[in-house]
């Protein structure tokens, strides 16, 4: 059973007010419950919608045409910023095709956005999110060592793999999506003119590397060295 979570409905279940052997009226009930059973549910999801009327007017002396202005703080899309996220997020991080983020929406907000509307949705938050990540980018570039890996990179729809790069350092962590897993790749990630130790896999994309300021992981050298251990030579032949 999962820790118990802050409430937000409380239901007291208090017992009879007649006692069930003699017939009492007399209950003292306790402070505190002697169980709790909690349910967990999903209220049914809402998406609020607000409209803005924009009003024109005409000034009764000199004649001037005003118009009203929408407050500042107003989106200028029909996606509000939370939307925005949403999308940003079944895309990035659950790899959904824009038709099946179209569907989910659909079905889950009742609300319904062409394919154009969610790939802009999309393409506004990585513009915003644009400067941050290159910042992160250009910090673990300088930095003395960095870990960096790749792997496959399915997204839900499409036939063609991609891959998705991380690199990290002491404080920084770097993603990004690339369409191939090679020295290029590779270069594109770190800089080509790199100048601290780079730890990685035994992949071929970082052979680029000087040797002195490449380091092969712990981890799959342990796992190597394992399967040379556990070899039983049946393979060969003398």
């Amino acid at each position: 059973m999962s820790k118990l979570k802050k409430t937000d409905t409380v239901v007291p279940c208090v017992p009879s007010s007649l006692c069930p052997c003699c017939g009492d009226s007399h209950i003292a009930i306790n402070q505190k419950p002697s169980y709790r059973h909690q349910v967990h549910e999903i209220p049914e999801p809402i998406v609020n919608i607000t409209e803005y009327q924009v009003f024109h007017g005409r000034c009764q002396n000199c004649q001037t045409s005003v118009k009203g202005k929408r407050p500042q703080d107003t989106p200028q899309g029909i996606m509000g910023p939370n939307l925005m996220s949403y999308i940003a997020l079944l895309a990035g991080q659950f790899h959904l095709s824009v038709r099946k983020i179209q569907e989910l929406l659909k079905l889950q907000l009742g609300t319904s956005f062409s394919t154009g509307a969610i790939s802009e949705a999309q393409g506004k938050v990585s513009s915003m999110l644009t400067p941050l990540h290159q910042a992160v980018r250009d910090a673990i570039q300088k930095a003395p060592m960095v870990h960096i890996d790749e792997t496959s990179h399915i997204r839900n729809g499409e036939s063609s793999l991609r891959w998705c790069w991380l690199m990290s350092s002491d404080d920084w962590v770097y993603e990004r999506v690339l369409f191939s897993r090679s020295t290029h790749s590779a270069k594109v990630m770190l800089n080509e003119k790199f100048a601290g130790v780079v730890i990685s896999d035994q992949c071929a994309s970082y052979n680029w590397l000087n040797p002195e300021k490449h380091q092969f992981c712990l981890g799959h050298l342990k796992r190597n060295l394992q399967q040379m251990a556990d070899y039983s030579g049946g393979g060969l032949r003398f």
